[in-house]
């Protein structure tokens, strides 16, 4: 009998349990190559797109669209085109689903919390992965680790991938080391990879979580650097973003601030707007990020001046908030590459590319 596959709902990310078929790409019968874009599924963060990890033919779809199903229930069935149906049907019958994590294939990059102490401080980061060099992730302005949960899987294959909650952000502690600075966040980022043991690392950050990188990179050994929309000395920073941002206390409000962020407001979720509501009214956040927007302002307002160490530069074409570079480039040595299709987020809006992206850079083959 034909080998068939089963196509699951994926499980990006520590904390996602289901997601929603949200559309199709590809109907029954159709051939399907590696890295071919096979349905949009809805997550707590934004839509994110499955691609087919072999080849076959679209046997069978399962799951219908607008359909919310947990981790490991089988959506589709892949295989020979010619398949008898009846070994489709009885495939299909007995299926059992299993949580992704749970299978041995998985077990090595599932991801996991942990907490670590730095200077008197709480910090939470998810790790994944058992790769000779590990990956740093640090995330944007009032994100948290979980905005790497389309793209840490992919790393986490033969890397270990840490994805650390910035102080003031997600599990972390609320409060900001010495004056909230970026040289201080910086230092206890540097404390953390000093504390865990975790050597030269390559250093991956969005936005603000870009600006920490390059200031750790410039006094810490730093395999290489990534960074994606990055917070850098002089860019255009869409100042009214971190304000409404900040300020924004209601559902409909936020949604319309966070709908800034994407170049397709449709790929903003309830679950999302819900999710940053809940963190905004935390005990300590409001004030955390009122400083962080401080500090954001001013560095959009020094001197613009090149990366640490060469990098590269990663944004959304449809970028608001900091736009890309308007002469294509930041700093001697450094490369920038701009994402199709995506806003401030392009590691969640098109996440594939951005993955290839980071890996290559990793790798030491930039674009």
């Amino acid at each position: 009998m034909a080998e068939l596959t089963a196509l699951t709902m994926p499980k990006w990310g520590l904390s996602m349990e289901e997601g929603t078929l949200a559309s199709w790409h590809l109907a029954e019968g159709d051939a399907v190559s590696e890295g071919a874009e096979i349905a949009d599924i809805e997550t707590s963060k934004l839509l994110n797109t499955l691609e087919a990890r072999s080849p076959g033919t679209l046997l069978r779809l399962v799951a219908q669209e607008g359909e919310t199903l947990p981790c490991g229930a089988l959506i589709a069935v892949l295989g020979e085109a010619g398949t008898d149906a009846e070994a489709v049907e009885a495939f299909i019958a007995s299926f059992e689903a299993v949580e992704p994590d749970a299978t041995e294939a998985d077990e090595a990059s599932a991801p996991a919390f942990r907490t670590a102490e730095v200077d008197g401080l709480t910090l939470r980061y998810a790790e994944a992965g058992a790769g000779a060099e590990t990956v740093l992730l640090l995330h944007g302005f009032g994100g948290d680790s979980g905005n790497w949960m389309f793209v840490s899987e992919d790393l986490a294959r033969d890397h270990r991938v840490i994805a650390l909650d910035l102080p003031g952000h997600g599990g972390s502690d609320k409060a900001l080391p010495g004056d909230g600075s970026l040289e201080d966040i910086a230092a206890l980022v540097r404390g953390f990879i000093a504390g865990e043991g975790l050597g030269a690392v390559h250093l991956v950050g969005h936005s603000v979580g870009g600006a920490v990188a390059e200031r750790v990179a410039a006094s810490c050994e730093a395999r290489s650097l990534t960074l994606i929309a990055p917070l850098l000395p002089g860019c255009a920073l869409n100042r009214a973003y971190i304000a409404d941002f900040t300020e924004a206390k209601r559902k409909r409000e936020l949604r319309e601030v966070l709908t800034r962020l994407v170049a397709d407001a449709e790929a903003i979720s309830r679950d999302m707007v819900e999710d940053v509501l809940r963190y905004k009214r935390l005990d300590g956040v409001a004030e955390a990020l009122a400083r962080l927007g401080e500090v954001a302002g001013d560095i959009a307002d020094a001197d613009p001046r090149a990366p640490a160490m060469p990098a590269l530069a990663i944004w959304g074409e449809a970028d608001r908030i900091i736009p890309p570079p308007s002469g294509g480039k930041v700093g001697k040595g450094s490369t920038v590459e701009i994402v199709a299709g995506a806003g401030h987020l392009p590691h969640l809006e098109r996440a594939a590319e951005t993955a290839r992206l980071v890996r290559a850079n990793i790798a030491g083959e930039r674009p």
